[in-house]
This record gives structure tokens, C-alpha cells and sequence, in this order.
């Protein structure tokens, strides 16, 4: 037994020493261990510690990271005999190229050309961009490039080909200067529609404003600042929106001017102004203008209404000066950044204003007595009737307001009550209502035409010495409770609404669209859209001449 205790206590003595040999710390020789770094296109052997982590290894090789460095593993991670560390670097720089923008080819058509021929308005050159990138290396390769700024440094100049449309429309004979929109250009008619050309053959004109001076001798208009858009053709010129994005240099449009219209060598002039919703001549002063103004958004319907008035003088350069500020900015009422509709009086002393809430003139401001016949030169609002707005789900409508000739009267068109259960914005009546330019009372002369009747009165001889017949027009809707998409009839009454009959279009025919018709000036024939044509219409007689068969007439403008 004894010996085999002490066998037994030899055998657990060698276990503890085998033991205790395991548990001692190693030679300095195993201390450390080799890892592998692969940076900057080298690869090498660097020792490492036991516990260390990617960080400690290379803040003790020396390398240093940038900010957008990728290493792998991570830098938390901690080391392992033969591992290897990867970086790769990562920098980004700034590159700029200019590339072509291709010109766009646009064609016009021209009712002055034989049917299919063709001519060159505009040789097409292309423009110029400058492209900015953000690209990406790693490790001296570029991986990706983003583009970040994009800058227009040539615009390109459209190709402009006139193709022809005449057929055998015989010449119609018109008194004074006709004026209106084809193809987006402006065209000019004098003594008959044989006699017309056109004032702009680039195209462009947004139709915002185009008019035409008391005299007919100067035309005001507007051209979009982004590619050209659909023409506006409601009721009130601020009536429909478009979808007019901004351009590069942050306008909706500019206003030009044609200062001669019977020069043909007269050629557009661009006046310094931008961000245009209305503009007209001072009625007998073809030297000054009133204008109003809005600033660019990017989103619906394009702009901010400024609801402000402007006077400037404009001489025979084209050039605009003395601006002078009548009505200051304002929000405009409910739906306000819409924009104001102007109307001036027949003789240029009094506005009447039309809003998506109201119906007005502009009155002197206080202490002020403006010379007989001038404006004043500070205006403020005087509501004479409002309006329930129409509901602006899909667009904001302003009324249109029309003078009568003697200056006494204004028709517009108002919302009217609700039909049903539906709440008062969106009732889908809408009355032609005429009221005393002094105020006083409101009367609904037609009711249910629909928002689009745009009412007109006749020109009258006020120098007559026997009691002025005073007549006007207005459109009255075919469906009068849908009269957004409705088509329309062109109806002729009295001023009190009375004795009215149904001038266009024939009972066998379609509805026009939208639109402000032009009397002529002797108040005998009325200038209309039909299908895209214009069509001049005898009011005694019913009998109907068209003017153009180019399927792209708009906005006609008629004076003495």
C-alpha cells in the first residue's frame, strides 16, 4: 500500500509541473506575430501584439487615414496572426465639361404660302452647356461621377421652317388694324386679310399680354421665358393656369414691343421687364404703359402675384423709363398669388380690378384729385361686389370685368348660389352681372352662363347726339352646370340683358371654346375663334367670313 501512494503521489506532482509549465508566459521571441498591409499600391509585414486592433496597428505603421478611407477589416476589429489589412483610398474632386445642346426644328404654319411649301425662317444653331461632376476615385481609379450643377452657356436657336396653308379663301375686307396670335407669332391685317404679316416668326408668345395701342400703331406683348405652351384662352387672361417652369435665369416670360406697326422694317423690342401677368397702353397715350408683375415658383401655377400696377413711359427707341408705382403689392385676397385682372376705362382715367373673391374699380388715394381724364398717382382698391370663389382643385378662376363704352357700366361674371347640397365654392352656376362703375347694387342680367361668358360691349359713337343703343356679347355655356369643359354659344342683348339672340354658332354646328371676342371698331362685326380659325362675324346679318384656315389662330385684337 505504501507503495502505491507513493506512486500515486509521483504521478500527481508530474501532472501539476506539466501543468505549471503550460501556464508561464512565453519566450519574448512568441510576443508578437506578423500581419500583412496592403496601402497605397505597396504590401507589407508588420508585427503585431496580441490584444491590438486594426487601429493600433496602423497608427504604429505610421499610416494615416482620410476621411473617406475604407479599411478592412475595421478598425475596431482586433488582430489575428496572419491577418491582413486592406485600405483603399478614397478622394473626390470636381470636373467640368461643356457638351452641345441640340437646336429644336419647329415648324409654323402660314397662311401667305401656297399649301405644302416650305421656307426657312431661322437656321438652327446649337447651344452650349457646362456640366459640373462630382467624381469619385479609389485609390487614383475613378468609380463614379455624379453630375451636380448643369449651366446654360449658349442657349441654342431654334430652326424655324413656315410651312404653307393657303388655300382659296377669297380676301375679306376690315376696317382699322386687326391684330392676333397664329402659330405663336403675331400677325398684323390692314384693309383686308389679304394684306396681313407677320410682326414675329420665332414663335413664343404666351398671349399673357397682346395688345394693341388705341391708335393700333404699337403692340405690347409677352413671350414665355421656358419653350412655348399651350395658348391662354379663357375668359380672363389669369383665368386658366399653364405650366410654365422657370427658365435658367428665373423668368416666366419678357415683355416686347413692336413699335411701328405699319413699318414692315419695324422690328420686336425687348423692353427690360420680366414677370409679366398684365400690360396695356394708356388709352390716347400710345407713350405709356401700365404693367403688373409676379415672381417665379417653382411650383402650381408657375408664380407669385405681386398684385401690384406700374406706369412707365415708353419712347419711340423702345426704351422704358420713369417707372412709377400706383398700386402696391398685395396678397390678392383668398387665391391671391393667382394674379389681378385689369380692364382700363375708355378713356384711360379709372381700372376696374377682378380677383377669385371680388370685383372692383381703383380709386385715388387719399387727399388726392387726379386732373380730368389722367390716373392718379397712388391707387387703392374699392370692391364693388364679391365674389365666392370658385373651389381651386384644379385651377383658379378670375373673372373677367368689361367697360361700357361710355364708361358708366361694368359687366363681369360672378359665382352664384349653391343648386343643391353642395358648399357655396363649389355651386356650378355662374351669372353675367352688371353693375354702375360707382357702385351701389349688382344685377344678375343673364343668369347660368356659365364662368366663361367674358362679357364685351359694343363700341358706341358717344359724340351722337340721339340716345346711345348700347349692346353687349357674352358666351353662355352649352351645359351651363359643367361650363368648365362646356362648349359655348356667342349670344347678343341689350345692356340689360334683354332681347337676346344667339349669333354663333349655328344650330348645326359645334360650340367655341373659351375666349375674349373683338368687336371692329365701327361695332358692326365681331372677330371670333372657330376650330383654331378666325372667323369675322356680321351681327346684322349672321353672315360669317373666315379669316384663316391654319388651325392656330388666337386672341384677336381689333381698333380704328
Amino acid at each position: 500500500m505504501k507503495r502505491l501512494f507513493w506512486i500515486v503521489l509521483l504521478a500527481l506532482c508530474w501532472s501539476a509541473a506539466l501543468l505549471l509549465a503550460g501556464c508561464q508566459s512565453p519566450t519574448p521571441d512568441d510576443e508578437t506575430f506578423t500581419i500583412r498591409l496592403r496601402v497605397d499600391g505597396e504590401t507589407r509585414d508588420i508585427k503585431a501584439s496580441p490584444n491590438a486592433t486594426v487601429s493600433d496597428a496602423l497608427r504604429e505603421a505610421g499610416v494615416t487615414l482620410g476621411d473617406r478611407d475604407r479599411v478592412n477589416p475595421p478598425t475596431f476589429s482586433r488582430l489575428a496572426p496572419e491577418t491582413t489589412i486592406t485600405i483603399v483610398r478614397v478622394t473626390e474632386d470636381t470636373t467640368a465639361i461643356q457638351e452641345p445642346i441640340p437646336y429644336e426644328r419647329r415648324t409654323t404654319l402660314n397662311d401667305d404660302l401656297p399649301a405644302g411649301q416650305q421656307k426657312l425662317l431661322q437656321a438652327g444653331t446649337n447651344g452650349i452647356a457646362e456640366i459640373t461632376f462630382r467624381v469619385t476615385y479609389e485609390d487614383d481609379v475613378e468609380v463614379s461621377r455624379n453630375e451636380i450643377r448643369r449651366v446654360v452657356v449658349v442657349s441654342p436657336q431654334p430652326e424655324v421652317i413656315m410651312i404653307g396653308s393657303q388655300g382659296d379663301l377669297p380676301p375679306v375686307p376690315i376696317s382699322g388694324t386687326f391684330a392676333y396670335v397664329s402659330g405663336g407669332n403675331a400677325w398684323i391685317a390692314r384693309a383686308n386679310s389679304a394684306n396681313r404679316r407677320a410682326l414675329t416668326v420665332d414663335g413664343g408668345l404666351d398671349e399673357r399680354v397682346f395688345q394693341l395701342s388705341r391708335d393700333g400703331k404699337r403692340l405690347l406683348f409677352t413671350r414665355s421665358a421656358a419653350p412655348p405652351a399651350a395658348s391662354v384662352t379663357p375668359g380672363a387672361i389669369l383665368a386658366t393656369p399653364l405650366p410654365i417652369p422657370t427658365s435658367s435665369g428665373g423668368s416666366i416670360n419678357t415683355l416686347w414691343v413692336v413699335i411701328d406697326t405699319g413699318d414692315p422694317q419695324s422690328k420686336p423690342i425687348q423692353l427690360k421687364l420680366a414677370n409679366i401677368l398684365y400690360a396695356d397702353f394708356l388709352p390716347g397715350d400710345s407713350s405709356t404703359i401700365l404693367y403688373s408683375t409676379a415672381e417665379p415658383r417653382p411650383n402650381f401655377p408657375g408664380w407669385q402675384a405681386n398684385n401690384d400696377l406700374w406706369r412707365a413711359r415708353l419712347n419711340s427707341r423702345g426704351v422704358l423709363s420713369d417707372h412709377r408705382l400706383l398700386l402696391p403689392p398685395s396678397s390678392g385676397g383668398i387665391y391671391g398669388w393667382q394674379g389681378t385682372y385689369f380692364s382700363l376705362s375708355p378713356d384711360g382715367s379709372t381700372l376696374a380690378w377682378a380677383q377669385a373673391d371680388a370685383v372692383g374699380i381703383l380709386t385715388p388715394g387719399e387727399k388726392e384729385t387726379p386732373a380730368p381724364g389722367q390716373l392718379p398717382a397712388k391707387l387703392e382698391r374699392l370692391a364693388l361686389v364679391n365674389v365666392t370663389p370658385r373651389n381651386a382643385l384644379d385651377f383658379v378662376w378670375v373673372p373677367s370685368v368689361a367697360w361700357s363704352p361710355d364708361g358708366k357700366l361694368l359687366a363681369t361674371t360672378t359665382h352664384g348660389e349653391p343648386v343643391g347640397s353642395e358648399s357655396p365654392e363649389d355651386s356650378p352656376v355662374f351669372n353675367l352681372t352688371l353693375m354702375p362703375a360707382q357702385g351701389g347694387y349688382s344685377v344678375d342680367i343673364a343668369t347660368q352662363t356659365g364662368l366663361w361668358a367674358a362679357p364685351q360691349f359694343a363700341p358706341a359713337d358717344l359724340s351722337a347726339s340721339k340716345p346711345i343703343d348700347m349692346k353687349l356679347v357674352y358666351l353662355r355655356a352649352i351645359q351651363p352646370f359643367d361650363s368648365v369643359r362646356s362648349r359655348y354659344q356667342l349670344v347678343l342683348a341689350d345692356r340689360d340683358g334683354s332681347n337676346s339672340r344667339v349669333l354663333y354658332p349655328p344650330e348645326d354646328q359645334p360650340g367655341i371654346g373659351p375666349q375674349i371676342v373683338a368687336w371692329s371698331p365701327d361695332g358692326q362685326q365681331i372677330a371670333l375663334v372657330a376650330q383654331g380659325n378666325l372667323i369675322l362675324l356680321d351681327i346684322a346679318t349672321g353672315i360669317t367670313q373666315q379669316l384663316t384656315q391654319d388651325g392656330s389662330s388666337s386672341s384677336p385684337v381689333w381698333r380704328p
